[in-house]
């Protein structure tokens, strides 16, 4: 939505469309993104404003993320939920200690035998692919996806819908960033898939971020585990130093330690907004413990 006087643009919010789901059932939603407000304006209202004529056409409208220009409107307007939490696991630890200690002897001697330690830990705990599983790297989704979302775990969550069309759209065809997928087959069935990328290397630490998945109920928690765990592998192979998420989802958060991953200072930016039409058609909209929600509707394609 724009408002211009003349020829001169005074304000817009960019929104995403979305459709969110609670077992079986969906309904529209609309998820707003960039607020800009003409700085001359700023402080009249306008931000406002826009958000309430969105709100007038929209029986839900989400806010994921915010920055100190909208935290406040955020805030006024908006229903908070909790904040998405951001958990890494350390695949090495030199990269922390070089920050840390100035002698290079030092931490050489205590990077070796924690590194050491953290390799024997995952060749203990990790566990192989079972065999009648198939790994794939997808270029695109097609129609097996929906059908894994039919079958999902945590299906009476409050959560996006995945299509092959929006998956396709938000990690191929839309961002400036390179996701990759890596898909779990079993009987010519998706069983469970994971969207991440790797940070460049403008960073003095490697990171590869889990942007999305999505697991069949069949298997749950153990097959995410089971994806994480190979991609951990490969994260290894590629030099990273710490595997990342953020996400809202009460129930993950409670077993990721099994994998090791612990959670980090939260940003208060990262926020989750929701404004429902009376009567939510949804009970569970405003309850933060019901909702599963990834990094797929938030903007990590930024340079």
């Amino acid at each position: 939505m724009i408002v211009v006087r003349a020829d001169r643009v005074l304000g817009m919010i960019g929104t995403e469309k979305l459709r969110l789901a609670h077992g079986k059932e969906t309904l529209d939603a609309l998820s707003l993104m960039d607020i800009l407000v003409d700085p001359e304006l700023d402080g009249v209202g306008l931000g406002v404003w826009l958000s309430m004529a969105i709100f007038t056409n929209t029986p839900v409208a989400v806010a994921i993320g915010s920055n100190q220009n909208s935290i406040g409107l955020i805030n006024r307007l908006f229903h908070r939920l909790p904040n998405r939490t951001q958990y890494a696991a350390p695949l090495t630890i030199g990269h922390y200690l070089s920050k840390r200690l100035q002698s290079k002897l030092a931490m050489s001697a205590l990077a070796i035998p924690t590194d050491f330690a953290l390799k024997l830990w995952r060749a203990v705990t990790f566990r192989r692919i079972p065999p009648s599983w198939s790994l794939r790297d997808l270029a695109r989704f097609d129609d097996s996806v929906e059908s894994l979302f039919e079958r999902r775990w945590g299906f009476s969550e409050e959560t996006v819908v995945r299509s092959s069309q929006y998956l396709n759209w938000r990690l191929f065809e839309a961002p400036d960033v390179k996701y990759s997928v890596i898909a779990a087959f079993e009987a010519g069935d998706m069983i469970a898939y994971i969207a991440y990328y790797i940070e460049d290397g403008r960073r003095e630490t490697k990171t590869m971020r889990l942007i999305d998945w999505l697991v069949d109920a069949r298997y749950g928690f153990d097959g995410f585990s089971l994806l994480v765990q190979e991609l951990m592998r490969r994260a290894l192979r590629e030099r990273v130093d710490v595997v990342s998420m953020t996400f809202l989802h009460e129930r993950l958060e409670r077993s990721l330690w099994r994998l090791g991953f612990a959670s980090r200072p939260g940003s208060e930016f990262a926020t989750v907004g929701i404004r429902c039409a009376e009567p939510a058609r949804f009970t569970d909209l405003l309850d933060g413990s019901c909702w599963n929600l990834t990094d797929a509707n938030t903007d990590f394609d930024c340079p």
